[in-house]
């Protein structure tokens, strides 16, 4: 189903729309109504009935996770419900049996999520392709060679929105026989993503930035062909087969993706979580992709009309980095705090406001920002 709400209608959805111009969902979303209320409503329910609808919550797992899927292009099956995308990139870099001399390729402009994980390995090599502006694909095949395991990177740049070509990259991997892994938190929920059709292995997202969630909910998609070369790190009571008994109970692995789950779950977090992505899927990835880009792509001309240096283009993505025209006059963290007391949200990222509007926001907002931003640099 796609609906036919409007651009006033999506942002009846977000009340913080009423407050202030939100561009900072490259940080924390903002919650949507749906969201909102279903996570109040399952407050309300273990409030006044403690677990007494415990299957209900149990059945909301399953929902969330096929309602995951669909956003992706997986299968239930391949999805585990993670506390955050760290969690998930961690359990690759650390579940994959590596041998000493194997390499792992990643790019020059990735978070500490998928930096740090790998530069730890022992006797394993990193090998990093481009700049910490954007790579190439071309750039990330020269440095795959036959003891290459993994190239692993972000979807979309976290500080200036650069937009990895994930199709040319996974048709790379599958040609070399490399595994994909991907930190798909500043993509999924803003872009349409594709698992299948980028050969992805792995992939880890956070709910609570582009897919309007809160904090304490993330997707792992472990492709159903791969899952089995993951160690599992983690073990509990709810990943391994018990046969209806908790006492010696054994050590098998549930054959799913439900096994990197290893304990009970942030149930009011995944109540929300489902909410959010339901509404995704409502409205559809490509309208929300349109919108959010087009917003994005209106800030960046305004931004540079007045004499902010843009650090993407074309943009590709809803995240925009700006640099003052007179940076050594007029400081990032001025300037930040000088917009959130206009009640302008945005982030100071690397030397840059970071502006990541969605797809409820319109050209109000932006007219808003750039004549706070002209004022406070004139």
């Amino acid at each position: 189903m796609r609906t036919s709400m409007s651009s006033a209608g999506f942002r009846d959805l977000f009340p913080s729309t009423r407050n202030l111009v939100y561009f900072n969902h490259a940080a924390v979303g903002s919650l949507s109504v749906r969201a909102c209320e279903a996570m109040e409503a399952f407050a309300r329910d273990q409030r006044d009935n403690g677990a007494l609808h415990w299957r209900d919550w149990y059945a909301e797992y399953d929902r969330a996770r096929e309602s995951a899927a669909r956003l992706i292009g997986a299968t239930a099956d391949e999805i585990a419900i993670l506390k955050n995308t760290s969690e998930g990139l961690s359990f690759v870099a650390q579940g994959l049996r590596w041998e000493t001399g194997d390499n792992v390729v990643t790019s020059a402009l990735e978070f500490p999520s998928n930096w740090s994980p790998w530069k730890r390995l022992d006797g394993v090599e990193v090998r990093v392709a481009g700049t910490r502006d954007g790579f190439t694909p071309e750039e990330v095949e020269k440095l795959i060679d036959d003891r290459t395991r993994l190239v692993t990177i972000s979807s979309v740049a976290f500080h200036n929105g650069f937009a990895s070509d994930l199709d040319a990259i996974g048709a790379i991997c599958a040609k070399r026989n490399v595994l994909l892994c991907v930190d798909a938190i500043q993509s999924v929920g803003m872009l349409p993503t594709d698992v299948r059709r980028a050969n992805i292995a792995f992939l880890a997202a956070d709910g609570h930035k582009w897919m309007c969630g809160t904090e304490g909910a993330a997707i792992f998609y472990a492709a159903a062909e791969h899952r089995d070369k993951l160690d599992v790190l983690e073990i509990g009571w709810t990943n391994v087969v018990r046969k209806g008994s908790f006492i010696d109970c054994g050590t098998e692995l549930v054959p799913t993706a439900r096994r990197f789950e290893a304990g009970s779950l942030n149930s009011i977090g995944i109540h929300g979580l489902r909410a959010a992505i339901d509404l995704l899927l409502e409205i559809g990835m490509e309208t929300v992709s349109t919108n959010a880009i087009r917003v994005a792509t209106q800030l960046a001309d305004a931004l540079e009309s007045i004499g902010f240096a843009v650090s993407t283009r074309p943009v590709r993505s809803a995240i925009v980095g700006a640099i003052p025209p007179d940076v050594e006059k007029t400081s990032i963290l001025y300037l930040h705090r000088r917009l959130e007391e206009a009640g302008i949200v945005c982030a100071p990222r690397e030397g840059m406001l970071r502006f990541s509007p969605h797809f409820y926001n319109d050209a109000s907002d932006v007219d808003r920002v750039v004549d706070t931003l002209r004022r406070l640099t004139s």
